[in-house]
């Protein structure tokens, strides 16, 4: 029953986001007093806040229970043409379920949100494929449990998460260029936005 609620809401969120990303959402003339006026807008909406990224439409949107609130543009992993994420070094971008597992400064991509991949799905066939052992699967597993970052040393690779950069290159986000080793990446001016919103622990879906 619990899998099949969780069906139905992915896939609200996808139809919401499909009408959605038409539009997105501009960058902010002052930045500051956008992100108080969105601020004090989800202080006056019911539900959980959460991320749905759209991998086919460059998009990242923010959800307030089931109310979509702002949608931004994003680019995705070199390896982007070749689906979800197998294995350290492909260069895609995973698709499933995860949350954020850990928020920091980056020297190089300006803010960084980790992802708590590899998730259970991409461990589960990991350890089918030989890819990572029986051992680093339960570690994986216990560490969804905890609502912590799993480890990111196996041979599924690690380190996936959402950031920005610290040299804004226009002609990126225009020709929607997919530039990460499998990372979700921003604008910096919408990465400051962002992490003044979202929390440890934040769900963050990711579909094709």
């Amino acid at each position: 029953m619990l899998q099949i609620c969780t069906s139905i809401t992915t896939t609200l969120r996808f139809l919401i986001a499909l009408f959605l990303v038409s539009v997105l959402s501009p960058l902010p003339d002052t930045p500051g007093a956008a992100s108080r006026e969105l601020l004090a807008m989800l202080s006056r909406m019911e539900g959980a806040t959460s991320l749905v990224v759209w991998k086919t439409q460059y998009s990242l949107t923010l959800f307030k229970g089931s109310s979509p609130v702002k949608t931004y543009r994003a680019v995705f992993g070199k390896g982007y043409g070749d689906g979800d994420k197998e294995r350290s070094g492909d260069k895609r971008t995973p698709e499933g379920d995860f949350y954020i597992c850990s928020m920091n400064n980056s020297k190089r991509f300006y803010k960084f949100l980790g992802l708590s991949y590899p998730g259970l799905k991409h461990a589960e066939q990991g350890l089918q494929r030989g890819v990572i052992t029986p051992r680093e699967y339960e570690e994986i597993e216990q560490a969804h449990r905890e609502r912590r970052q799993p480890t990111w040393d196996t041979r599924l690779g690690g380190a996936i998460g959402i950031h920005g950069r610290m040299s804004e290159d226009p002609v990126v986000w225009a020709n929607r260029q997919n530039w990460t080793d499998g990372c979700i990446a921003l604008t910096n001016t919408d990465m400051d936005e962002l992490f003044s919103i979202v929390s440890l622990g934040t769900p963050v879906t990711i579909i094709p």
